[in-house]
C-alpha cells in the first residue's frame, strides 16, 4: 500500500509541475494558431471577397519574394556563423577546468543580456566612424561616413552580427552544459588510447553532443525566420525606411496594422508556422533528444512491482 501511495502521489506532483506549461500552450499556442485560422478567410482591402484566397495574395505581395531573399540571406549567415562558433567556443571552455572557469562563463553570458533593442544601438555606435570605439579600423578601410555602412544591401551581414552576439553566450553556456553529460570514464579511455585535445573534441565529444547541436539548429533557423526587432528598429528609429517590409514578420505587421489585412497577416503568420513544425518533428522524431525508453521502464517497473 505504500508504494501504491507513494506512486500516486509522484503522478499528482508531475501533473501539477505540468499544469502551467499546459495552460501557457493552450493560452498562447493553440488559441493564437485557431484565431488566425478564423481569420484568414475574413474580408479586407486586398481580399474584399474573403475566403481562403489570402495565402495566394500575400505569396504575390511585391514585397513577400524581397522578404524570402533578406531572410534566406540573413541566416545563411547568421545559423552557420553561430553554430560553428558556438560549438568551437564551448569545446574550447571544456577543454580545460581551472578556478578561472566559472570567470569565463560569466563572461560568455553577459553580452547575452544585452537585448534585441538594445544591441541595435549598441552596433550603430559601433559602426559610426564619428563616435565608433574601432574608429581607426573603419577608416583604415576606408569608411569614413555612416552612410558608406548603413545600406538596405548590407542589412544581412549587420543583423547577422547583431543577432550572432546577442545570443550567443546562452547558447554557448547551453552546450557547454551538453558536454558535462559526457560520462567522464568515456574522456578517459579516450585519453589513454592517445586521444589528443582536438581528436577528443571532434571524435568523441562532439558525436556525443549531436543531438543538443541538431536541437540547436532547429531553434536558430526557427527564430532566424522570425527576426524583426532590429529591423524594425533600424528602419524606424535609426535610418528611416532602410528595412521596410524586410522581414516576414514586418511584412505580416504591416499588412495587419498599416493595411488593414488581418486576414493575410494570419495567413502569413501560417505559413511560417509550417517550417518551424517541421523542424520541431526533425528533433523529436529524429534524434534521441526526447527518448523516454529509460522512463517507460522504469515505470513499467514500479507497476510490476506493485
Amino acid at each position: 500500500m505504500a508504494k501504491v501511495k507513494k506512486y500516486k502521489q509522484r503522478n499528482i506532483l508531475m501533473k501539477l509541475m505540468l499544469a502551467p506549461y499546459l495552460f501557457l500552450l493552450i493560452a498562447f499556442g493553440l488559441i493564437p494558431l485557431i484565431m488566425a485560422v478564423l481569420e484568414v478567410p475574413g474580408e479586407s482591402l486586398t481580399n474584399p471577397d474573403g475566403g481562403w484566397d489570402a495565402f495566394k495574395i500575400v505569396v504575390q505581395d511585391f514585397r513577400f519574394p524581397q522578404a524570402v531573399k533578406n531572410v534566406l540571406g540573413f541566416m545563411a549567415i547568421y545559423v552557420p556563423l553561430t553554430l560553428v562558433l558556438v560549438i568551437v567556443m564551448a569545446l574550447m571552455l571544456d577543454v580545460r577546468h581551472t578556478k578561472w572557469s566559472k570567470y569565463l562563463r560569466m563572461a560568455y553570458i553577459i553580452p547575452a543580456s544585452v537585448s534585441g533593442a538594445v544591441a541595435v544601438l549598441v552596433w550603430w555606435a559601433i559602426l559610426e566612424p564619428t563616435i565608433s570605439p574601432i574608429k581607426s579600423v573603419l577608416n583604415a578601410f576606408g569608411i569614413e561616413s555612416a552612410t558608406q555602412i548603413w545600406q538596405t544591401k548590407n542589412l544581412v551581414y549587420i543583423i547577422a552580427i547583431m543577432t550572432f552576439f546577442t545570443i550567443a553566450g546562452n547558447w554557448i553556456l547551453i552546450q557547454y552544459g551538453s558536454l558535462q553529460s559526457i560520462s567522464s570514464e568515456i574522456i578517459e579511455a579516450a585519453r589513454v588510447d592517445g586521444c589528443s585535445a582536438f581528436q577528443l573534441a571532434v571524435r568523441i565529444k562532439l558525436p556525443l553532443i549531436r543531438k543538443y547541436v541538431i536541437y540547436m539548429a532547429v531553434l536558430l533557423f526557427a527564430g532566424g525566420l522570425q527576426i524583426f526587432v532590429e529591423p524594425q528598429l533600424l528602419t524606424t528609429s535609426v535610418y528611416t525606411g532602410i528595412a521596410n517590409a524586410w522581414s516576414f514578420d514586418q511584412l505580416s505587421y504591416e499588412l495587419a496594422f498599416k493595411s488593414g489585412d488581418f486576414g493575410g497577416a494570419s495567413a502569413l503568420s501560417i505559413i511560417l508556422l509550417i517550417p518551424s513544425m517541421i523542424g520541431a518533428l526533425v528533433v523529436i522524431f529524429k534524434t534521441d533528444m526526447f527518448d523516454d525508453k529509460t522512463i517507460r521502464n522504469k515505470q513499467e517497473s514500479e507497476k510490476a512491482d506493485l
